[in-house]
């Protein structure tokens, strides 16, 4: 290994490189960050093999699965990087695997659940704003990141279509139904226009703003979904995924085909979308109990 490579300079330089080469979000650049800075921060070398398994062996720890294997993978990243910069003799991450993780199946809502969601008529500018991201989240099966980089272009209602701009800035058309066509033509006409004059910054063409004229952030359309689910007396645990999880549950079961529904998520990998065959197995095999003479 070459004795020039500082562990500090080595990580800006990939963090530079999965931002700009590989140009994946910027909430995925920080988590890579986090992880990898907490496996060298106050190292004057790169950590081999052994002290890498330590690092992840403690982690398990106090740790969820999911968060090893995310921190697995963006150590594998770095390394597989450093190696192929020559900043590395050989890739000493390669292999490198995570817990297995246990398949869990999305949590998605039931159609009368999110009928009770989305059947809510508000009069107050606040409201409108709510009801339309509310639609998008179920309609168009948007991540919270593409809802709040939403802009006004970003509705085609002549062809009924949304444009979304998904991980790594890919940009994808989502068919999108009437009823939510119609929030969000009520927001862009008789809602937004107010908020934006409170601004004390130019938003530009952001579609959703707060009270205040800013663009929405993350965690206020968590908590715009969690106010509408205890509005509407739901005791599930709802959020902005369940929604997006819901949208892909209600295609699958209804017939549509996973490539579809794969393009319409955004996913990269088909395997990514496989996981709602799973949930759609659940509803057969519960179909098959309740109406099959030796179902039960």
């Amino acid at each position: 290994m070459p004795p020039a490579t500082d562990p500090a300079r080595a990580l800006a330089d990939f963090l530079v490189y999965l931002g700009v080469e590989l140009q994946v979000s910027p909430n995925t650049v920080a988590a890579y960050r986090r992880d990898v800075t907490a496996l060298v921060t106050g190292r004057n070398e790169l950590p081999d093999r052994r002290t890498i398994d330590l690092h992840l062996l403690e982690k398990r720890r106090t740790h969820a699965p999911a968060s090893v294997a995310r921190a697995a993978a963006a150590i594998r990243g770095f390394y597989r990087f450093l190696h192929a910069e020559g900043l590395a003799e050989e890739d000493t991450a390669e292999g490198l695997l995570g817990p297995k993780l246990e398949r869990k199946l999305p949590k998605a809502l039931g159609k009368k659940a999110v009928a009770r969601l989305l059947d809510h008529h508000p009069d107050d500018e606040l409201g409108v704003r709510d009801q339309a991201i509310l639609h998008v989240l179920y309609a168009a099966g948007c991540r919270v990141s593409e809802v709040t980089t939403l802009r006004t272009t970003s509705i085609v209602a002549e062809h009924r279509l949304l444009r979304a701009f998904g991980k790594g800035n890919k940009e994808r058309l989502v068919p999108i139904a009437d009823s939510a066509l119609a929030w969000l033509a009520r927001y862009a006409a008789e809602v937004r226009p107010a908020l934006r004059s409170r601004a004390a910054k130019d938003p530009g063409d952001v579609l959703f703003l707060s009270r205040t004229g800013r663009p929405l952030d993350r965690v206020r359309v968590f908590q715009i979904v969690r106010a509408a689910c205890a509005r509407a007396g739901l005791d599930v645990a709802c959020s902005p995924h369940a929604l997006r999880h819901s949208f892909a549950t209600h295609l699958v079961a209804g017939g549509a085909d996973l490539r579809s529904v794969q393009e319409m998520l955004g996913h990269a990998s088909l395997q990514t979308t496989q996981v709602y065959t799973h949930v759609d197995h659940e509803r057969l095999r519960a179909v098959h109990a309740n109406l099959h003479p030796r179902g039960g």
